[in-house]
């Protein structure tokens, strides 16, 4: 009505009408790469170059000595670099428990084991090529907030002057000690240091709890209201993935997939799309062959448009998923719809 100047809602046969488009903004995008043989990772770089400003390689793992455990990344940095997309090397802190904060804490905590493997981080850059690494350190405990902030601020003394750029995931918080069992990340510090900071603005429901919307929108919209206020540059985490719950056992279990696969559920079963639109999130319900009822949570073109109209709202300097290959078809379209990619 306000791009066509109407004071009314009625309109009539042969009137023209302008459809408003939103405007482009220009993005940096980057997305984690879960390397595969040499020829598939090729495929998939080529297949979304024109989306993406860098790859985030997924994973290296340190072990308790800090020394970083190799890879099977079949060439993905030298591909990425030949696409113009500059690969990073993601860091977690994964172990065979799941995410460690023993192991976080047995490396950053003591100054001397901080060093080495901070070395040893830059080591891998320097002799593989990347532009940078991806710290996926998560439920770090609050015992361990100083040790982090001095670790990222070590690392940014010994990885800038050669170039490299530190990026970091954080779950989302709401305020310094909201929730409070993510105290341990202090948006204002850690965004001194960093080069960018990817806010992971899902989860509110997750597989191992009750069943609901994965990213709801006014949740995402507190998780970045705080960080702009203390952090210069902003990233935005985008759910890319589907969680799957049977809700009619006593035990609810939950499962996580792609977004497609959601679709081929819902196709399949012929189940009705219901959206919720407090959260902004589509969902259904489907009895498998075995009787059990299921609810599934995942993310659609109108729930998508949503959260990547956020970061027009906010300015905020870009985006990243987990991880290539979990999108939808629409997702690219939409991208570069709204978006002109660095």
């Amino acid at each position: 009505m306000r791009n066509n100047q109407l004071k009314s809602k009625v309109i009539v046969p042969g009137q023209k009408l302008k459809i408003p488009h939103s405007n482009q903004k220009k993005i940096w995008t980057g997305t984690y790469f879960v390397p595969k043989d040499k020829n598939t990772n090729h495929w998939i770089l080529s297949n979304y170059s024109n989306t993406l400003s860098s790859i985030f390689v997924f994973e290296y793992k340190p072990d308790y000595s800090g020394r970083i455990i190799g890879l099977e990344e079949n060439e993905a940095h030298k591909l990425a670099w030949k696409q113009n997309l500059p690969p990073y090397a993601t860091i977690s802190n994964l172990s065979e428990k799941g995410f460690d904060p023993d192991l976080t804490h047995h490396l950053i905590s003591n100054p001397w084991r901080r060093q080495n493997f901070i070395n040893n981080i830059y080591s891998l850059l320097h002799s593989n090529d990347y532009k940078g690494v991806v710290i996926d350190f998560e439920q770090v405990r609050e015992k361990d907030r100083s040790s982090l902030n001095l670790f990222i601020k070590d690392l940014a003394k010994r990885l800038h002057p050669s170039g490299m750029e530190i990026l970091m995931a954080v779950p989302p918080k709401q305020g310094d000690k909201v929730p409070l069992h993510s105290t341990a990340y202090d948006y204002r510090t850690l965004g001194k240091f960093l080069d960018k900071m990817f806010l992971m603005t899902y989860d509110w429901h997750w597989p191992g709890g009750p069943s609901g919307p994965i990213a709801p929108i006014d949740k995402v919209k507190e998780t970045i209201n705080y960080a702009v206020s203390v952090v210069p540059r902003s990233k935005l985490g985008i759910p890319q993935y589907a969680y799957d719950w049977t809700i009619s056992e006593e035990k609810k279990v939950g499962k996580a997939y792609s977004t497609q696969r959601a679709i081929d559920l819902y196709i399949g079963y012929q189940s009705q799309i219901h959206y919720d639109l407090n959260a902004a999130a589509p969902w259904f319900r489907y009895i498998d062959k075995q009787g059990t009822l299921h609810e599934v949570w995942f993310e659609d073109p109108r729930s998508l448009l949503k959260k990547l109209r956020l970061i027009k709202e906010y300015n905020l300097a870009g985006m990243g998923c987990w991880h290539l290959g979990l999108t939808m078809p629409q997702t690219e379209e939409l991208v570069l719809n709204e978006f002109k990619v660095k």
